[in-house]
């Protein structure tokens, strides 16, 4: 009898995506075939820090390689948000847009475009990096899960999705989902570094923190809007107007701060 295993995020239990032995079966979108291609040049490439293609089920869901080990769940526990955590986290990134930069972009279509970089790019993005898109072996960063908004964009676009989610770049506040004492203006200096931002680029690396934020958060306000109850649910249960309010105050104050520790500089008066 085959057992069909429920995988943790609500969005993918809403979107059907289930464990079955060690393969996971997700229902075949628009985009499927954009990510059957992409995930096929990974494994030609030796990435080895994605699921791996293997067909279609009987259902008609595409077939992909279950990759053991954790991925972290809110509240995020202290194993995955150590310095360290980061750091494999961003040299993982690196390598996965070094890999898609041989893809040939104009041979494939189709690809999401909800939370995509709008400028388009020279590499393929992830566009989904929150923690539990990543798995975690043996206390160390192995692999990215999770795929179904893949689209070109330029590097920093992921860069700037992974920071905001990791650093983290958000207002401190009781009952989020991060430890307190996680200092989001030295840890994006750190992810920034490690991935192999320059100086000069701080400057073009936080315009696209901000552009992206705003995008994704009018995104959410337009699934909302749209009666997407997945999302309502969570920007209720979350107080997301109170909480993007706040974040977007946290960035604005801390702007000059975050281009100087991605300079590799400290303010004083931070």
């Amino acid at each position: 009898m085959t057992i069909e295993e429920p995988l943790s995020s609500s969005l993918n239990a809403a979107r059907g995506v289930v464990r079955v032995g060690d393969t996971v079966r997700s229902p075949a979108g628009e985009s499927s075939s954009a990510i059957r291609a992409l995930l096929d040049h990974l494994e030609a490439v030796g990435f080895a820090g994605a699921p791996r293609h293997l067909g279609h089920d009987e259902q008609g869901r595409d077939v992909l390689t279950f990759i053991d080990g954790s991925v972290p769940l809110p509240p995020y526990p202290a194993w995955s948000m150590t310095d360290s955590a980061l750091i494999e986290l961003a040299h993982l990134l690196r390598q996965f847009h070094a890999a898609t930069a041989t893809f040939d972009l104009e041979a494939v279509s189709g690809w999401s475009t909800e939370w995509a970089d709008p400028l388009g790019g020279p590499v393929i993005c992830h566009n989904d990096l929150f923690p539990e898109n990543v798995v975690f072996r043996d206390g160390r960063v192995a692999a990215l899960i999770d795929f179904d908004e893949v689209a070109p964009g330029r590097p920093f676009w992921d860069v700037a999705i992974a920071a905001h989610e990791w650093a983290p770049l958000k207002a401190p506040a009781p009952g989020r989902d991060y430890r307190p004492e996680l200092d989001g203006v030295v840890r994006l200096g750190l992810f920034s570094r490690a991935y192999g931002v320059r100086p000069d680029q701080a400057e073009e690396l936080l315009s696209i923190i901000f552009a992206e934020r705003e995008q994704s958060t009018a995104r959410i306000r337009s699934e909302i809007a749209a009666g997407d109850p997945v999302w309502a649910d969570h920007w209720c249960e979350s107080g997301g107007d109170e909480q993007a309010a706040a974040d977007d105050a946290w960035l604005q104050a801390n702007r000059d701060a975050l281009v100087a520790a991605v300079a590799g500089r400290r303010l004083d008066c931070y």
